[in-house]
């Protein structure tokens, strides 16, 4: 487990330039989120 949460920190930083600590949970285990989902908009000039 310890390499698969390194290769998904390595996969982060490399894709989305994010340094982001993981950490792994057991299936099913992580609380459902209340309320309307945040939109982002990117308005960086160079955004795709």
């Amino acid at each position: 487990l310890e390499e698969l949460k390194t290769k998904l920190q390595n996969e982060m930083l490399n894709e989305l330039y994010i340094n982001a600590k993981v950490k792994l949970v057991e299936p099913k285990t992580l609380e459902r989120s209340m309320g309307k989902a945040q939109r982002i908009i990117d308005k960086r000039p160079d955004a795709k």
